[in-house]
């Protein structure tokens, strides 16, 4: 197995330690599956790290180095990796291309130095709290082209890593990123629940019993019983695929109207997943509507929830088609 490289993302200045250690438990569960995974250890030295006005002076930022690297030097110890490589304090300053803000400088990183994963503690608190602290994870979702995993607030304990919980809603790119989920699966050793929910008409359609679809009225129950049909067809092809593949595969397609945020993270304790893959949505239109779907789940789940850009996933396989074709 080729060796993969992680960003284990550290808040040095933090005083409170337990986002430190809800990240640094999900890396253990990592390595325990996949020893010969490397850990980088990184902190982005940057004004909004800091508390400090935008309109901080880069050079006077840079004054907190020494302490930043010996924080982060201390961490790392601490944490006994076998695989990793020197921990790294960044700023703004050595990626030009970037602004100064930190979750943009730690994105730009992770892709510019081939990492496969961003791994990230989150406090998920509310109110004027959040603005200084669960805003950098949830930053990493709508920005990072590097897949994301967040341990939250709502981590308790360490969970095997040996059931990937899947929701999806079918959409452009799903089945490139369930793939994706298969290969991580195998990687892990790991068997996966596919969870998709059919979603209901609105109200006023419920009270006319009727359905607008393709220039026809159709009644809502046929309408409904259709979707829920074609739902389970595609769920349980991608469910022969990943079977032929070695992995073992539940599929649940959620019908009762409900909060798809609480019922994927209810769902998941309950089948005492390990880990919840998902789609980041990213995107100007998406990342608010849809998006807010994955930031629900980041912040309220109890395990750690893996987030991936299927379109970053078909960009990359488009251009790997296209070097074929041009070779």
């Amino acid at each position: 197995m080729a060796h993969r490289k992680l960003i284990w993302a550290v808040e040095v200045f933090e005083t409170d330690n337990h986002t430190q250690r809800h990240s640094l438990s999900v890396i253990r569960r990592l390595l325990e599956r996949e020893p010969l995974i490397t850990v980088e250890p990184v902190y982005i030295l940057a004004p909004s790290q800091l508390r400090l006005s935008t309109e901080f002076s880069l050079p006077q930022v840079e004054n907190y180095r020494p302490a930043a690297e010996s924080l982060l030097e201390r961490i790392t110890h601490e944490a006994k990796f076998e695989n990793y490589l020197p921990p790294k304090v960044i700023t703004a300053a050595m990626l030009p291309a970037v602004e100064s803000g930190s979750a943009a400088g730690l994105a730009a990183y992770a892709e510019q130095s081939g990492a496969e994963l961003i791994v990230v503690g989150s406090h998920g608190r509310h109110g004027v709290s959040r603005a200084f602290l669960g805003s950098f994870a949830e930053a990493l979702l709508l920005l990072s082209r590097v897949p994301v995993l967040i341990a939250g607030n709502a981590v308790h304990r360490a969970r095997s890593l040996d059931h990937i919980f899947y929701p999806t809603d079918f959409s452009i790119h799903s089945e490139l990123l369930f793939r994706r989920v298969v290969e991580e699966a195998l990687a892990l050793n790991a068997q996966v629940t596919l969870f998709h929910a059919v979603p209901s008409p609105i109200e006023p359609v419920f009270s006319t019993g009727v359905y607008l679809l393709g220039g026809a009225w159709l009644p809502v129950h046929t309408y409904f019983t259709a979707e829920v049909q074609r739902a389970q067809n595609r769920a349980d092809r991608w469910a022969r695929w990943a079977r032929r593949a070695g992995i073992s595969v539940d599929v649940v397609v959620h019908t009762q109207p409900s909060n798809i945020a609480d019922t994927v993270v209810q769902l998941a304790q309950r089948t005492n997943a390990g880990l919840i893959m998902m789609d980041s949505h990213s995107g100007p239109v998406r990342s608010v509507l849809i998006g807010s779907i994955t930031r629900q789940i980041a912040r309220h789940a109890d395990c750690p929830v893996w987030v991936m850009r299927s379109d970053v996933l078909a960009e990359r396989r488009a251009s790997v088609r296209s070097g074929r074709r041009a070779a």
